[in-house]
């Protein structure tokens, strides 16, 4: 049988090579994005049948709320059945009393509220699959204080306690679900370069951030995919629910 994915923000970046690799090693992909894209649509042509784009704005309620059921039916039922959350917005980068608010507002949303939701109506649409694991895509930034990246680092400081309790709550049932949020380290990707457009006013931390870019010093999704599906797909998953994928052994 079969394994599958579901994929969030699956278009570009650490996302679409997720599912560059998830298909390399058999699965068959639902990628959530709000455009195609080149990169999925050369995808869906090289894997038909098994790479299944589905267009969905994270950001809307609406759409949180039908995501996973949308996707269910392009996967069939199998031994193994991933959810990746992964779509994220860093912006607005800015400091306390100058937010756009519904910039602040939209990230909120994408960064924690979606995630949410989609593990909810994971846990509660898929109980036919023997495996099922979770991967939240995390970041350092959740741990350590940014000034300029408060709404970004709360996002995902309440993914990080989220995983918490869900990792707690599955330790206790009968068909435990997997799960762990999972700084991927820093990645080459358009974030990163949004990153460095930020005003140094706004983001005192930028100096680093263009060093890490000078330096070569930054992943190739195609590797940090690589590296997080290893630990995704292996038996020590789980075993912490807030993980740096640097750190592990």
């Amino acid at each position: 049988m079969q394994s599958a994915a579901i994929v969030t923000g699956a278009s570009r970046g650490l996302g679409l090579a997720l599912c560059t690799e998830l298909l390399a090693r058999g699965f068959a992909v639902a990628a959530l994005a709000r455009t195609q894209g080149d990169g999925l649509a050369s995808l869906a042509k090289a894997h038909p049948g098994r790479l299944h784009w589905l267009s969905a704005d994270l950001s809307d309620a609406a759409q949180q709320d039908s995501a996973i059921a949308r996707a269910l039916p392009f996967l069939d039922q199998g031994e193994r059945l991933l959810l990746i959350n992964n779509a994220g917005v860093v912006w607005p980068v800015a400091q306390a009393g100058h937010y756009d608010d519904n910039a602040l507002r939209h990230a909120i949303s994408l960064n924690l509220t979606a995630p949410m939701v989609l593990c909810n109506r994971f846990l509660a649409d898929t109980a036919g699959w023997a495996d099922r694991r979770i991967l939240n895509v995390s970041s350092g930034a959740a741990a350590k204080a940014y000034p300029g990246w408060g709404v970004y680092g709360t996002g995902k400081a309440g993914l990080d306690h989220f995983s918490r309790h869900l990792a707690l709550e599955q330790a206790a049932s009968v068909k435990p679900v997997r799960v762990a949020a999972v700084y991927p380290g820093v990645i080459d990707t358009d974030m990163q370069a949004e990153i460095r457009l930020a005003r140094l006013e706004d983001f005192p931390a930028l100096p680093r951030f263009l060093a890490l870019k000078q330096e070569g010093a930054l992943d190739t999704p195609k590797a940090a995919a690589g590296k997080l599906l290893d630990y995704l797909l292996g038996e020590r998953f789980g075993e912490q629910p807030v993980a740096d994928i640097r750190a592990l052994p």
